[in-house]
């Protein structure tokens, strides 16, 4: 069966410790991975308009991003989910929340409420130690060239 092609936005929410907040969830074949929040487009969306609107459906952060943000990755995935196979590029961006950013999601959808486990703030060095699996595996490596960019 041909992959379906997906657009997605996603955004790296950052606290000002430079933390990233990542949802856990649960993936085909009873494993988990940490992402972060953002999905595919909807008919005549952009990406940044896309990660805007997941991320406030996912975590309830309302991040606000001009329609001409840059993003700073661009990666491809394959992935599953009952039955059907994606083939998915994610145009990620960068978002900044105050220190203590409640998350509580604000519009799941049906296939989220089966795979949410959770969220945790992660640092880079946590990033970098853990044995779990992080989406886009670069994740740590782009943290550290925004936070070196930043100071």
């Amino acid at each position: 069966m041909t992959p379906v092609k997906r657009v997605g936005g996603r955004v790296l929410v950052l606290d000002p410790a430079g933390r990233v907040l990542l949802i856990h969830e649960r993936i085909e074949a009873d494993q988990t991975h940490w992402l972060t929040p953002g999905g595919g487009l909807e008919p005549g969306e952009i990406p940044v308009r896309a990660a805007c609107r997941e991320t406030f459906e996912e975590t309830g952060l309302r991040i606000e991003l001009p329609d001409d943000s840059k993003s700073v990755l661009e990666t491809r995935r394959s992935w599953s989910w009952a039955g059907v196979t994606y083939d998915q590029v994610d145009h990620y961006f960068v978002a900044r929340v105050a220190a203590g950013a409640q998350v509580a999601p604000q519009g799941l959808t049906a296939m989220e409420h089966e795979t949410l486990i959770g969220h945790c703030w992660w640092s880079i060095g946590e990033l970098c130690a853990t044995s779990e699996v992080v989406v886009p595996p670069e994740l740590a490596a782009v943290l550290t060239r925004l936070v070196a960019a930043d100071g």
